[in-house]
């Protein structure tokens, strides 16, 4: 009998052997068409997610301004503490939904008191009732994931100090800013706890490491001992937790090959990756590598994108352990081509009917 598509994505996530590749893609990106429809009867998974926590602060005061310019929202968050004042201003990117931040609320260290102080005053409760709703409407049409916070040094990164924020503060303010990372780092090990005592099953780090800005030795410094508190968590309480990596992986091969996870997510392979996949998997014989499908591609002849799946799954397929997604926003007029493109590929590799 064949498997459903949640039986088909959960089984290759804990190391197992499905009937048929898993084909994935992120719901928040799925477009409420026709075709779209069509495709998931033919055998396209969803992967949706919702938050296991809830925060509150203590001695701290956060208050949002929204206005739209241009027809697009725009914030403006201002957080108080005894120690100072933190602002931030953005915008929703319109195709993904992510906010896109002009002003972080970390400008440079003269703010770092302020948002030590709120990190060592956040608390983190559970809520997973938002969780259990999703993942009933779901059903068998795929999973549904529990999201906590990026490990520490990506969250400051991503929400708090942009990237030529993280390089000053690692680089000229290394003290004050490892005190940041220290309640940080306190708090990502409440969210483990929380993710291991939720009903969720995989846990998404959604961490976006990528070499072009977490060297190395910045990998081993601030990365590899998150991991390595996390996984015995993990592991104990029988979670799968997939880390989200979709950018630069070359120089990180070996250092990702030392760490405990399980499932490479976001895995994205040339031409806009530098990685192939059959390096990977040979670096990597024990993890589950979840493929990005490259947004590049889109935009080709159907008959580019078909040769190109089908060496991708030459390269991938056996052994199992391959998970075939979409995890990035892509251009909407070139979704049936190229989802059907990819769909039949993977029918005439594996030898059924499309």
């Amino acid at each position: 009998m064949a498997m459903t598509l949640r039986e088909r994505l959960l089984t290759v996530l804990r190391g197992g052997a499905a009937d048929r590749i898993p084909w994935n893609v992120y719901s928040w990106i799925l477009p409420d068409t026709e075709a779209a429809r069509r495709l998931r009867q033919k055998g396209l998974g969803l992967m949706g997610h919702q938050y296991l926590f809830r925060a509150t602060y203590d001695g701290v005061t956060v208050t949002e301004q929204r206005k739209e310019i241009d027809g697009r929202p725009h914030f403006l968050v201002r957080i108080e503490t005894p120690l100072g004042v933190l602002t931030e201003e953005a915008t929703l990117e319109p195709n993904y939904g992510s906010r896109w931040i002009q002003k972080y609320f970390i400008s440079g260290p003269e703010d770092y008191p302020a948002a030590e102080f709120l990190f060592r005053h956040t608390r983190y409760e559970p809520d997973f009732e938002a969780w259990r709703q999703a993942d009933k409407a779901m059903a068998d049409g795929g999973i549904v994931i529990g999201t906590i916070r990026p490990i520490p040094i990506m969250y400051l990164m991503v929400a708090w100090m942009g990237v030529e924020g993280l390089a000053e503060g690692v680089h000229w303010h290394t003290d004050q800013f490892e005190a940041l990372l220290e309640p940080l780092n306190q708090n990502h090990d409440r969210l483990l706890q929380l993710a291991a005592d939720s009903p969720a099953e995989i846990i998404w780090f959604d961490d976006n490491v990528t070499a072009t800005i977490i060297s190395p030795r910045l990998f081993e410094r601030y990365c590899a001992p998150v991991y390595d508190r996390a996984m015995p968590v993990m592991r104990g309480a029988g979670k799968t937790p997939i880390a989200h990596y979709d950018g630069s992986i070359r120089p990180l091969l070996q250092h990702l090959a030392r760490t405990d996870l399980p499932v490479i997510e976001a895995f994205t392979p040339p031409p806009m990756g530098d990685l192939t996949v059959a390096e990977a998997k040979a670096a990597w014989p024990d993890k589950t590598i979840w493929v990005n499908f490259p947004g590049s591609l889109f935009v080709e002849p159907a008959e580019v994108i078909e040769t190109y799946t089908l060496d991708l799954l030459e390269q991938a397929a056996p052994g199992g352990r391959l998970v075939l997604g979409c995890t990035e926003d892509f251009p909407a007029s070139e979704f049936e081509k190229t989802f059907t493109v990819i769909g039949q590929a993977l029918a005439k590799y594996e030898g059924y009917d499309w």
